[in-house]
């Protein structure tokens, strides 16, 4: 198995199977400050998870908002729009994690 060095967003190390396509399976870390958001509501192709390190956060799908904290998970198609907003008082950390996008905006 040969593995390729990229570098992701957050993580010190990530190792990728060369035999993987680079939009099979990816992950990266974010992180937000209060009040914050990485980017504004969104979509695309694929399919997306959210994973909470630290923090709470409001994740937003198509209108709809769900409180979401540490140790807690969110699964969604991200087709629709989505986003997710730092509504606490800490630093939110979390890990994204995307498979089979096909490029669609």
């Amino acid at each position: 198995m040969i593995f390729h060095e990229l570098n992701v967003k957050g993580i010190t190390r990530y190792l990728h199977d060369a035999e993987l396509g680079e939009k099979d399976l990816r992950l990266h870390i974010s992180q937000v400050d209060p009040g914050g958001r990485s980017h504004p509501p969104h979509q695309h192709g694929g399919f997306e998870a959210f994973y909470i390190l630290e923090g709470q956060g409001t994740v937003e799908i198509d209108g709809d908002e769900f409180v979401i904290h540490a140790n807690e998970a969110a699964v969604f198609n991200p087709r629709k729009m989505h986003g997710l907003r730092n509504d606490g008082e800490t630093i939110l950390r979390y890990i994204v994690l995307r498979a089979g996008d096909d490029g669609m905006q």
